[in-house]
């Protein structure tokens, strides 16, 4: 059927891009549009077979992304229960219609981390089909063409399209409905007596519409600019007929229901999250929120795909000034042109002028990336047909400029299956098969917890940021997607600690840096000890309360010595003993962003100058990297372990701040005190 598309197409697409009906092909070998269609058959084929090589290798080889385990958590429950209900007593309502989608195919063929990933690759891969599909018809073939094969490649599109999340699924309705939409307000001049299938196609725009809200309601962004395009073209009274109000009467219904939804279904969440972090402030500051989208369309593999939608806009814009302003009165190409460039652009104004500070994040923008892929490539194939008079040249132009799209978008593809993500499958795994009867679990992620250990963990333990994620349930604060008890306090903490035989942590890094106190990270450190480490994240276990060893020696530092991009502000000794460990605490501050793990040496070091004792390590035990060490003041634990015949005497402590890698000395040796040794 795509080689058919694609032969028709070249018969169909004059030299200004609009499209005449399209004929028929005939089966004869010899006819060069035939071969051309073969040909491109084949190359159509590939196409999908590497895009599906490229979401199966991220399926296989990247660790889930911590919001997929919420969705598995949610597809989880949804077959235990028929509803993405939590122990909590909440609704799961993020990619309602996802959760099912994932559930179904769980129910089927199992629910794990590649079959909950399934649904993603399958949308995906109907989402290229689609956008070809779009191309071809309200443009040309050689548009359809070059957009799905940037589709294919394009690195977002790879990391959502394998991905156990919502995304790949919104972004395949919402091309629908843009496409339906459009073509729902084309004219009609056939007779009235066949206008139902006006109805028809205004229905199907709207059941697309509500597909898409459910898969995530972020949809809601796109119906104010669909309502202006379709007046745009119709004018208002269009939406007044009773073959139209209708299907918008049922969106409105929808959207109302999603709302409910929401509200119901989480209740103070949504409030929260305004107040919180919310997610629309009208600051409309474009010069701060620009940088965060920008990369997605200026970046130097990008760069080509927005000019040429630029030039496709601006010709688009001076066809529309010379017909009068009147969007039905200009070339289809240029019409499909505008219309989907007002979905893009709408968003796109909307994000970067109204979206909360702490929600500007790309993914927000990936639903409608097609429509910039696809005005790309009209202008792409405008400029061909202008330079190029004759078909077969377009023809060799468009196969070179695909060509060059696989060379430019390569690179970057590969990348993103070598760019990992958190570790949280890997290490809760290694937790289940290690744990005992009567071990505590606890972590930030809940839900991962819960879908890997196939139970709630037991507390859900965070400090900073966790407002919207939790909801009073019998006097206490829970986590909503899990029923996780909250663990916010040291002193909690101390006490877990004291009372289970073994306690579990599985965190990741960047969150025990940021999103903890320093007294809670100071017992983290001095309290655990690493059981597992991958992909930045680390199963840490307590196995019974450690006491503080006997120091002697307290020196708080008024001003704290500076060790390069670390500074000292205390340090703590025990007493000095032939032939016994002599531990040591050095308290570490970063004074400036550190970008390499850095160790400590600690020196012990007699009045002539002969080191007697040594102890090299990471500061924190290494249970946080260097690179995020920030305001907390951190503790080194040192152990030296003194010679059996050490004399008495004053011994000089010496520390050296070093790069792991290459080895280069950041600072040091530099005494910072002493410590005696009395004769016997």
């Amino acid at each position: 059927m795509i080689g058919q598309w694609i032969a028709d197409d070249a018969d169909s697409a004059d030299q200004n891009g609009s499209n005449r009906p399209a004929g028929k092909i005939r089966a004869n070998p010899s006819n060069p549009r035939h071969l051309r269609a073969i040909i491109f058959l084949l190359a159509s084929v590939l196409l999908l077979a590497l895009a599906l090589w490229l979401r199966w290798q991220y399926v296989q080889t990247i660790s889930l992304y911590v919001d997929e385990f919420t969705t598995l958590w949610a597809a989880q429950r949804t077959q235990e229960i028929g509803a993405p209900i939590m122990p909590s007593g909440v609704l799961y309502t993020r990619g309602l219609l996802t959760t099912y989608v994932t559930a179904a195919v769980g129910a089927l063929v199992g629910l794990d981390y590649t079959t909950g990933r399934l649904p993603s690759v399958i949308f995906g891969l109907a989402t290229i089909l689609v956008l070809f599909a779009a191309g071809r018809r309200e443009w040309q073939a050689r548009v359809g063409w070059l957009a799905a094969l940037g589709l294919a490649l394009l690195p977002e599109a790879i990391v959502w399209g394998g991905r156990a999340r919502f995304y790949a699924q919104l972004q395949f309705f919402t091309l629908l409905t843009i496409w339906t939409a459009y073509w729902a307000i084309q004219e009609d001049s056939r007779p009235v007596s066949q206008k139902n299938q006006v109805v028809g196609r205004h229905l199907l725009f709207t059941v697309c519409f509500i597909l898409a809200l459910f898969s995530q309601e972020q949809m809601v962004l796109l119906y104010p600019p669909l309502l202006l395009g379709m007046v745009l073209w119709r004018g208002w009274r269009f939406l007044l007929r009773p073959a139209i109000w209708p299907s918008h009467l049922l969106i409105l219904a929808a959207l109302a229901v999603r709302y409910a939804i929401e509200i119901l279904g989480q209740p103070g969440f949504f409030e929260t999250i305004q107040a919180e972090r919310p997610y629309v402030a009208p600051i409309f500051d474009v010069a701060a929120t620009w940088p965060a989208y920008a990369p997605l369309l200026i970046a130097p593999d990008r760069l080509p795909w927005t000019l040429t939608a630029l030039l496709a806009i601006g010709v688009a814009l001076l066809a529309l000034a010379r017909g009068g302003w009147r969007p039905t009165q200009i070339d289809r190409f240029h019409q499909a042109t505008l219309f989907f460039t007002l979905q893009f652009a709408f968003v796109l104004a909307f994000i970067l002028t109204l979206v909360g500070g702490q929600w500007r994040e790309t993914r927000y923008l990936f639903f409608v990336q097609p429509v910039w892929l696809l005005t790309g490539a009209a202008g792409a194939v405008w400029l061909i047909d202008r330079l190029l008079r004759r078909e077969q040249w377009r023809w060799a132009a468009t196969a070179t400029l695909s060509g060059l799209i696989v060379w430019n978008g390569w690179a970057p593809a590969m990348t993103t299956l070598t760019r990992q993500v958190e570790g949280y499958d890997r290490v809760l795994a290694y937790v289940a098969a290690h744990r005992q009867p009567g071990d505590v679990v606890m972590s930030p992620q809940p839900p991962a917890c819960a879908f890997v250990l196939g139970a709630p963990c037991d507390y859900y333990a965070v400090q900073r940021v966790y407002a919207e994620f939790v909801i009073p349930q019998e006097g206490v604060l829970v986590d909503r997607w899990t029923g996780a008890a909250l663990l916010n306090d040291t002193a909690q903490l101390a006490q877990i600690i004291r009372t289970a035989p073994r306690v579990w942590f599985v965190t990741d890094a960047l969150r025990l840096a940021t999103r903890y106190d320093g007294d809670f990270q100071r017992m983290v450190v001095t309290q655990f000890d690493k059981a597992f480490e991958e992909r930045g994240v680390t199963a840490l276990l307590a196995q019974g309360w450690r006491a503080a060893p006997a120091y002697t020696e307290i020196r708080e530092l008024a001003t704290p010595l500076a060790f390069g991009r670390l500074a000292l502000t205390g340090w703590r000794a025990g007493a000095l003993t032939p032939g016994q460990p002599l531990p040591v605490e050095l308290t570490w501050q970063a004074t400036a962003p550190i970008d390499r793990q850095l160790n400590t040496s600690l020196r012990l070091v007699n009045a002539e100058g002969v080191t007697v004792a040594q102890e090299d390590g990471p500061p924190a035990r290494g249970i946080l990297p260097t690179n995020l060490f920030f305001e907390a003041a951190l503790p080194d634990l040192k152990t030296l372990t003194l010679p059996a015949d050490l004399p008495p005497g004053r011994y000089r402590l010496e520390v050296v701040v070093y790069a792991i890698e290459g080895g280069a000395v950041e600072a040091g040796p530099l005494e910072i005190g002493d410590v005696v040794m009395q004769n016997p």
